[in-house]
């Protein structure tokens, strides 16, 4: 995914647990964790087929260029050395041959890691391309379960489906045994391990953030901070209108519009809150019958919302384009009031804060008093919403052409990351580097000031092959974010978790296989774009754009699930 920002994470489903007695907070029940550990959209399917060969061509020089560890002599089970090649968004971005933490780990497995550059925009086409010439790396991720590419992968025998027997790689074997996991079986195989985010959805409040400028806000004239649709929509417009700075200001902007529906759907129709995949679409039943949310009679209203900010200049028209850095960077020097972004308060933490507003403004340590975090807005049934996901969101793939040894050491790999070893390296770095360990086993960090992840951007970027470490983000002891991030984080889950609620959807017809569902993908995200810039009526397009699903094969898709639905006795 591409960056922390890009990582459309998800979770666990069901509604938020019922508090008697005193109100405990995510603070609480996160000291309390501390205490006990101590411690891609239209550009992503028009492939450009002419960088996808240039691609293709570069794993073979990749695989050359990169220097392969020292491996001292070694027997046994790991003496053969071998070469892993692995696309993950980033990785090969952010590779360097002298990061510390990662050469520890191959030293210890005697492997070397090849990283093989991937696009944002185009990745599944390239998976598509190199299954069917046999050229998938090693291991790939890719956010792909439920739809046609996975089916077809499984099918053609393009991936390799983990041993039914797991005893010999216990981290993992732990990892994996869930009864969320036990659901993505294929026949009693798992073909994929999911990237888990968190343990449960109540935490998707994170995945889709807004910022917003506060201290502009104020010298705009506002004195309260937002608090419904209205607020917030006045708060930009005295923003833009008096362009505090002299720079031109827009309103919102993002850094990937796959974030939009996060946003925008929590106004009428929440359960169509998507990961941008096209194929994790949720279904509530309305009129006795079961849909996909993003086409419930509700959903205009969200779409009317968010024509009406385009159409007043509170939406940045750059945002169908912005990718990342342009949306960052906008937010960062001043040219947009407010930032729909992802990867929880750590990817504000170190994106925004740390990597550019002190560079903008050194030595300024009122981030969080000139910025703020937006609360769930009231949706049009005066209920709060937090867009919800699954319990992970993409998935880690083996390539069917490696070998069974090769296979197996993969595997050690994957257990590796899920060591306390290993977790020790991801959450505090070196040791005697980076952490001290007092004799009762606290770790007590060198350099406070150090983020761990701007140091070792590969070995983080690596580390993320397994699971996204989304509860560690949570967590006191997680030195990864400054005290005043930590403090933004927790005001904002104590709210939510106090104030929002879930629209009620069931979690197995997004899994249930059809004919026609196993094919049919939605790309929500696509279609606010084109609502939101079209000068037709919203209604009109709208319209259009449900027709253009119905001709897709939408009523046979739905017919199909409400029969499979009664079947299992799904009500």
């Amino acid at each position: 995914m591409m960056d922390d920002d890009m990582k459309l994470l998800k979770p666990a489903h069901g509604d938020q647990p019922a508090i008697s007695g005193k109100r405990v907070t995510h603070w609480d029940r996160m000291k309390r964790m501390a205490r006990r550990a101590r411690m891609n959209g239209m550009q992503r399917r028009a492939a450009a087929l002419a960088a996808l060969t240039t691609v293709i061509a570069l794993i073979a020089g990749c695989q050359s260029a990169l220097p392969a560890a020292s491996i001292p002599p070694r027997s046994g089970p790991l003496s053969e050395h071998m070469d892993i090649s692995v696309a993950l968004w980033d990785l090969a971005e952010n590779m360097t041959a002298d990061d510390p933490l990662v050469h520890q780990m191959e030293q210890k497995l005697n492997i070397t890691i090849k990283p093989v550059p991937i696009t944002t925009e185009n990745y599944m086409q390239q998976f598509q391309i190199w299954a069917s010439t046999g050229q998938l790396p090693d291991i790939f991720s890719s956010d792909a379960i439920n739809s046609r590419y996975y089916n077809d992968w499984r099918d053609r025998g393009a991936i390799r489906a983990l041993p039914d027997d797991l005893s010999a790689y216990p981290n993992l074997k732990a990892y994996l045994a869930t009864s969320e996991t036990a659901k993505l079986k294929d026949d009693g195989k798992l073909y994929f391990i999911p990237r888990k985010t968190y343990d449960s959805t109540d935490y998707n409040v994170l995945d889709r953030l807004v910022i917003y400028r506060w201290d502009l806000a104020q010298q705009a004239g506002i004195a309260k901070e937002p608090e419904t649709w209205e607020e917030f929509r006045a708060m930009l417009a005295a923003i833009v209108a008096k362009d505090p700075e002299r720079k031109r200001i827009t309103g919102l902007t993002s850094v990937n519009n796959l974030l939009l529906g996060g946003l925008f759907w929590l106004y009428s129709s929440p359960a169509a809150t998507s990961d941008g995949s096209g194929s994790d679409f949720k279904w509530i039943k309305e009129d006795g019958k079961f849909i996909p949310a993003v086409f419930s009679k509700h959903a205009v209203d969200s779409l009317r919302l968010l024509r009406d900010f385009y159409a007043d200049g509170l939406i940045d028209p750059d945002l169908p384009a912005t990718r990342g850095e342009m949306g960052r960077d906008k937010f960062a020097q001043g040219k947009a009031a407010a930032l729909l972004i992802a990867g929880s308060i750590q990817s504000v933490d170190i994106n925004i804060y740390q990597e550019r507003w002190l560079k903008l403004h050194p030595g300024d340590s009122r981030f969080y008093d000139n910025v703020k975090v937006l609360k769930p807005l009231p949706a049009v049934d005066g209920n709060r919403y937090h867009a919800v996901f699954k319990p992970f969101w993409s998935e880690s793939y083996i390539s069917a052409k490696v070998s069974d040894k090769k296979m197996a050491r993969i595997l050690q790999l994957y257990d590796y990351m899920n060591s306390p070893e290993f977790k020790d390296m991801r959450h505090y770095g070196l040791k005697d580097v980076d952490y001290a360990e007092t004799a009762d086993g606290t770790k007590k960090m060198v350099d406070p000031g150090v983020s761990l992840l701007t140091k070792y951007k590969y070995f983080s970027s690596l580390a993320n092959l397994l699971d996204w470490d989304g509860m560690f983000k949570l967590n006191p002891a997680n030195v990864s974010i400054t005290p005043e991030g930590q403090a933004a984080q927790h005001e904002l889950l104590d709210y939510s978790m106090q104030m929002t609620k879930k629209q009620d959807y069931d979690g197995r017809l997004t899994d249930l296989s059809t004919p026609t569902k196993d094919s049919f993908t939605i790309f929500d995200s696509d279609d606010m774009i084109r609502v939101m810039i079209s000068k037709l009526p919203v209604e009109t397009i709208w319209q259009e754009i449900v027709d253009g699903y119905k001709a897709k094969g939408l009523d046979k898709m739905i017919e199909e699930v409400n029969a499979k639905a009664k079947e299992l006795g799904i009500e």
